[in-house]
C-alpha cells in the first residue's frame, strides 16, 4: 500500500534522519513531484507497464528483478535512499525492463514524465549524471549477461564424468553388493563350470525321439511351455527346479527313467539359459546322460511335432504405486503439445521427482533378487549368454542412482540421459516381444509386472519424453557445477 503527498512538505528530518546539506538538484527535486510510502513487500512498478513516472529514493530500500514467461525470477539490484530508478523506460518510451518491490517500509518521491522532462531541461548536471548512470548499468548488464550465459553453458554441459561417475557407481554398488548379498549370481553364467554338457544334432535327436529311446524335457516357464512344445515332453520349470526337484524325479520314475535313460532338453534361447541350467541340475541329481541340442536352439519347432494352442497373455500382477504412477507418463502426450507448458521447468521438476520415485521403486526389488531378474532378461531373448548376469546386477543400480540424482538434483541431464536411454532400451524390447508373441510379463518388479503388450510401449515412451522434456528445461532445484538453483536466482 502507498500513502502520498505533496513532497515540498516533507524532509529527512521527518523520518528520523539528521538533515545533511542540498546539493541545487536535490533541492530541485524536492520541490517537484508527490511523495509517496510504500510498505515491505509492495510492488512499486511492474514488468512490462507502460512508463509514467520516474522516482527518487528518500528513505528505505528497494528490488530490481525480472520475471522470465516461466516465472523464473532474476534479482538484478538492489538500491537505497538516494538511488532512483525508472528513468531508463521514461527517456525510452518502452514498457518498463524490470519490476521493482519495496524491500521494506520506503518512501519515494514520484516524478512524473512531464516534470522529469522539464528537470532535464533545467538541470543540465542532472542529465550527464543519468547519462552516466545508464552506461554503468548497459556495462553491468553486459557482465551479467557473461555470466548468466557461463553459468547456463556449465550447467547444460553433459561431459564424460557425468556418466562415469553414474556408470561408475552403478558397477561399483551392484558388484559389492552381489558379493555380500546371500542371493548372489555369478557374473557371467556357467563361469568356471568344468563340467560341459553334451550335445546332440538335430536330425539324431529326432531319429532317437521317433524310437522312443530318449525323454524330452522342456525347461521354459508354462506360458511358454503351453503356447508351443514337442509331443509328449515333460515340462522342468528351470526357475523352480530347487523347489520342485522332488517332483521332477517322481514324474521321471514314473516314465521309468534311469540315471543312463537320454534325455534331450529344449527351450534354449540366445542365453542358452533355460536349457542348459537345467542340464546340470539334473546331472547334479544323478541324471548322466542329458543333451542339449547342438546348433540352432529353436530348430526343434520345425522338425519335431509339435502341440500348440494360441498365444495367452500371463496374469496382469499388479505391483503398487509404481504401477499408477507409470500412467501419468500418458498424459504427458498432451502436455508436450502445449509449447508453454513443454518448456516449463515446473513441468521438469514434475518429471523429475515422478521418474525418480518409479525408477527407485523398480530398482529396488530386482536388486535384492538379480537371479529373477536375470531369468526375466532371458525371456525377452535378446540377450547373449555372456551379458545376461551382467545386465540384471548392473541395470537396477543404474535405475536406482539415476533415479536418486533425479530426485536430488545431482548431473540431472545425465541422468535423464540414462533413463531415456534404458527407456528406449525397454521399448526395444517389449515391441520386439509383442511381435514375437512371447507370453511374458514386462519383469519390471522382478518375478512379477504387466503383462507385455502395446500399452506398456505407450507408458515407456511417455516416460522417455518425459527424460528428453528435462534434458532441455529443467532449471529448477539443480545441484550442478554452480551448486543449487532455485527459484530466485540471483545473478
Amino acid at each position: 500500500m502507498a500513502s502520498a503527498e505533496k513532497t515540498p512538505d516533507s524532509s529527512p528530518a521527518e523520518h528520523g534522519g539528521t538533515p545533511a546539506p542540498l546539493s541545487p538538484i536535490t533541492l530541485t527535486i524536492s520541490e517537484i513531484g508527490v511523495q509517496k510510502t510504500f510498505a515491505k513487500g509492495t510492488i512499486i512498478v511492474r514488468q512490462g507497464d507502460l512508463p509514467d513516472n520516474f522516482y527518487v529514493i528518500r528513505q528505505g530500500r528497494v528490488k530490481v528483478f525480472r520475471l522470465s514467461p516461466e516465472g523464473i525470477r532474476t534479482d538484478l539490484t538492489e538500491l537505497g535512499a538516494g538511488a532512483y530508478f525508472g528513468e531508463l523506460a521514461i527517456v525510452t518510451g518502452q514498457p518498463r525492463t524490470a519490476s521493482v518491490e519495496a524491500a521494506e517500509d520506503t518512501v519515494l518521491t514520484e516524478i512524473s514524465r512531464e516534470e522529469f522532462d522539464k528537470l532535464l531541461d533545467d538541470n543540465p548536471p542532472l542529465a550527464r549524471q543519468i547519462i552516466k548512470q545508464l552506461t554503468e548499468w548497459l556495462v553491468g548488464a553486459d557482465k551479467r549477461l557473461e555470466k548468466e550465459t557461463v553459468h547456463q553453458v556449465r550447467i547444460r554441459e553433459v561431459s564424460w564424468f557425468d556418466f562415469v561417475l553414474i556408470g561408475g557407481l552403478s558397477i561399483i554398488f551392484a558388484l559389492i553388493f552381489n558379493f555380500y548379498n546371500d542371493n548372489q549370481i555369478p557374473l557371467i553364467q556357467g563361469w568356471g563350470r568344468a563340467e560341459t554338457v553334451k550335445e546332440i544334432a538335430l536330425q539324431e535327436a529326432l531319429a532317437k525321439y521317433k524310437a522312443g529311446e530318449l525323454i524330452v524335457i522342456d525347461a521354459r516357464k508354462d506360458s511358454f511351455f503351453q503356447q508351443k512344445h514337442i509331443k509328449g515332453a515333460e515340462n522342468f520349470q528351470v526357475v523352480f527346479f530347487d523347489l520342485m526337484a522332488p517332483m521332477f524325479q517322481f514324474r521321471l520314475e514314473q516314465r521309468q527313467a534311469t540315471p543312463e535313460t537320454p534325455m534331450l532338453i529344449v527351450g534354449g534361447t540366445l542365453s542358452r539359459r533355460f536349457d542348459l541350467d537345467l542340464a546340470h541340475a539334473l546331472k547334479d541329481l544323478g541324471y548322466e546322460n542329458v543333451m542339449v541340442l547342438a546348433g540352432d536352439y529353436t530348430a526343434w519347432e520345425k522338425a519335431f511335432p509339435v502341440e500348440e494352442k494360441p498365444p495367452k497373455p500371463p496374469m496382469p500382477m499388479h505391483f503398487g504405486i509404481a504401477g499408477l504412477l507409470e500412467w501419468i507418463p500418458v498424459a504427458i502426450f498432451v502436455l508436450i503439445l502445449i509449447p508453454p507448458v513443454r518448456r516449463s521447468p515446473y513441468l521438469a521438476i514434475f518429471c523429475r521427482l515422478l521418474l525418480g520415485v518409479i525408477f527407485i521403486q523398480f530398482a529396488l526389488s530386482k536388486i535384492m533378487r538379480p537371479a529373477v531378474f536375470a531369468l526375466n532378461v532371458v525371456e525377452y531373448q535378446m540377450m547373449p549368454a555372456w551379458g545376461v548376469n551382467l545386465w540384471a546386477l548392473i541395470l537396477p543400480w543404474a535405475e536406482l542412482v539415476a533415479g536418486l540424482f533425479l530426485i536430488l538434483g545431482i548431473r540431472t541431464r545425465t541422468a535423464a540421459i540414462f533413463i531415456g536411454g534404458m527407456n528406449v532400451i525397454f521399448i526395444v524390447g517389449l515391441v520386439n516381444a509383442i511381435l514375437h508373441q512371447y507370453p511374458i510379463n514386462c519383469g519390471c518388479v522382478g518375478e512379477v509386472g504387466e503383462p507385455v503388450n502395446w500399452w506398456k510401449v505407450l507408458k515407456n515412451t511417455g516416460m522417455l519424453l518425459m527424460a528428453v522434456q528435462i534434458y532441455f528445461y529443467d532449471r529448477l532445484f539443480v545441484l550442478d557445477r554452480g551448486g543449487f538453483i532455485w527459484r530466485e536466482r540471483k545473478i
